[in-house]
């Protein structure tokens, strides 16, 4: 059996700044309200996300026998001054992208926390269906914002995210952390295409890729349409994320 208080001692000694553990139950469409985000149509044209919708919302589809969600943060630094400056001609591109290659660092950091704990596990991190920021929410590392991110208490939404599926039980399980967004909507007010729209389940909110600039200018090779405004982008968008007050504190 996993101790979780080894398991968050382990995942910070190889590098990672919050490390959660949930039980891999099925996601509720509560908390991943995904069939209704693929019946709007506002995956646009991502069909991979209408593959494997079973095995995202159930682990245990994808580890037969799963057990345990590791989930770990990694923080990376927000927007500096000098780029949020930049006129929009010259081009900005979204704070993820300006530093390391996180796949790597973080799937390098997962194998040596699999490797340090000594159980079969299966790294993930963004290359398999699963949804990192909701169980991220469930491991209680943040809760999901009105722009669909997961937010954390101290770094905001500037992280990248990666998990271990095992079989292996835990002697605790970390629990989610309540939302204070309900009375707040900066971030959708802040998005210049009006990108972020609400679901049927009471304040829940989801991104339509179709009006969002970070689609068209990270997965969609098409030229930007009439009706986007890119605010200078031209790889990704921070625009969402700088309006949150939890990153507000970190710039």
């Amino acid at each position: 059996m996993l101790h979780l208080a080894e398991i968050k001692r382990i995942a910070s000694e190889v590098g990672f700044d919050a490390c959660g553990v949930a039980r891999a139950d099925a996601l509720t469409d509560s908390e991943y309200p995904l069939r209704e985000w693929l019946s709007r149509g506002w995956h646009g044209d991502l069909r991979y996300m209408e593959r494997n919708v079973e095995k995202r919302m159930d682990p245990r589809l994808l580890l037969p026998g799963a057990r345990s969600v590791i989930c770990c943060v990694s923080a990376y630094p927000p927007p500096s001054e000098a780029e949020n400056a930049k006129p929009e001609n010259q081009g900005r591109i979204a704070a993820y992208a300006r530093g390391r290659e996180y796949h790597t660092v973080v799937k390098q950091m997962l194998f040596q926390l699999r490797q340090r704990l000594g159980v079969q596990a299966k790294a993930c991190c963004d290359t398999v269906p699963v949804s990192d920021k909701r169980w991220a929410a469930r491991a209680g590392l943040g809760w999901i914002g009105r722009h669909t991110l997961l937010v954390t208490p101290l770094w905001g939404s500037w992280v990248n995210l990666g998990e271990l599926l095992t079989v292996e039980p835990c002697d605790h399980y970390d629990q989610p952390l309540p939302s204070p967004c309900s009375a707040c909507n900066l971030c959708v007010d802040a998005c210049p295409n009006r990108a972020l729209a609400p679901l049927a389940h009471p304040h829940s909110f989801a991104l339509d890729v179709r009006r969002c600039t970070a689609y068209y200018t990270t997965h969609n090779p098409s030229p930007l349409p009439p009706h986007i405004d890119p605010h200078g982008y031209t790889l990704g968008c921070d625009i969402c994320q700088s309006a949150c007050p939890y990153n507000q504190q970190h710039r």
